[in-house]
């Protein structure tokens, strides 16, 4: 098992950073472009909603891939209640193995898990 994680900044270009993160991470990973965008929507999330730096790690652990971000905000995401502007999480759901997300001391972690064929 590998683990990776980097820091972000609450800024629009941090989305496009945490995209060449992955993507420098696990380049040989058939599923790289589900991560990638699991990985983009997750920032654009925190981006938009928590307005907090926030922490992406990945967990390669062969036969899955685990992206988790954590943020500063106590907010949950509403699943049951998916508006417009959080078309991102059905998006992840329909792409990857597993999501959800937990509480932490500091804010939240939202993660998403990928079959690594």
């Amino acid at each position: 098992m590998t683990a990776m994680e980097k820091d972000f900044e609450a800024e629009p270009e941090s989305a496009a950073a945490v995209r060449r993160f992955v993507e420098e991470a696990i380049p040989e990973a058939p599923i790289l472009d589900d991560v990638v965008l699991a990985a983009s929507e997750l920032a654009a999330n925190v981006i938009r909603h928590a307005k907090t730096e926030f922490t992406v790690q990945l967990i390669d652990r062969r036969n899955v891939i685990r992206i988790e971000v954590s943020d500063g905000s106590s907010i949950i995401p509403a699943v049951e209640d998916l508006t417009e502007s959080q078309r991102g999480l059905r998006l992840i759901e329909a792409i990857s193995e597993n999501w959800g997300f937990e509480t932490t001391e500091t804010g939240k972690k939202v993660w998403a898990e990928f079959r690594n064929h």
